[in-house]
């Protein structure tokens, strides 16, 4: 009969179609499992790639946030208005102080140099009253004319803006209420003033130079 050889023929067929259906299943659920596990590695490096950029945005963040504090904390500090008024009226009286100071240092120094020149003048005045009866020839002695005394005091000599001026009163006040200021060339009572020197007044009067003696 040739049904049962037929038969017999399909059942190694069949069974090697089955294992050929087996090993495919197989290898694509293994291939399927490959896959599964290398999308897994493959998001789990996406996710880390991104919280390794956001980490990096955020220290970046941070680090720029320390930078504007400490700008801030170099910052100077405003001041108000009051504080402000009450900074620049200190400015200007020490620059008040420091310019009075500046002119009373040039005024005494302007007085220093007056002072020398007046004492290297009346040096040189000495000598030349030391060396001119020496130099001079001898002449029958005159007899001077009798001065009179005069009609004032000396009290003393004052400076005014860098002029000397001799200060007097007259004889008969009993105070200096009627005192008064020669400055060289005025005339009182006859007495013309020629010159002021540090401890006398030099005078003119009746052609004769006298000195009054400055107290």
């Amino acid at each position: 009969m040739t049904f049962p050889q037929a038969l017999s023929e399909r059942t190694p067929r069949t069974r090697w179609f089955r294992i050929a259906a087996a090993f495919w299943l197989l290898l694509i659920s293994t291939l399927a499992l490959i896959n599964s596990v290398g999308l897994s590695r493959l998001a789990e490096q996406i996710q880390g790639s991104a919280q390794d950029a956001q980490a990096n945005a955020l220290g970046l963040r941070v680090a720029d946030l320390e930078q504007q504090a400490d700008a801030d904390k170099r910052r100077p500090v405003p001041i108000s208005q009051t504080e402000f008024a009450t900074a620049r009226q200190a400015l200007d009286e020490r620059m008040t102080r420091l310019e009075e100071a500046e002119e009373a240092r040039a005024l005494a120094n302007d007085l220093q140099t007056l002072q020398g020149r007046v004492n290297r003048i009346e040096a040189r005045l000495e000598k030349i009253r030391q060396v001119a009866p020496a130099a001079r020839p001898r002449a029958p002695v005159a007899t001077k004319p009798k001065v009179p005394e005069p009609p004032f005091r000396v009290l003393g000599v004052e400076l005014r803006g860098g002029e000397r001026l001799l200060s007097i009163t007259s004889t008969a006040a009993a105070s200096l209420v009627g005192a008064r200021l020669l400055r060289e060339g005025d005339v009182e009572g006859g007495w013309k003033l020629q010159s002021i020197e540090a401890q006398a007044g030099v005078f003119q009067v009746n052609g004769q130079t006298q000195r009054v003696a400055v107290p």
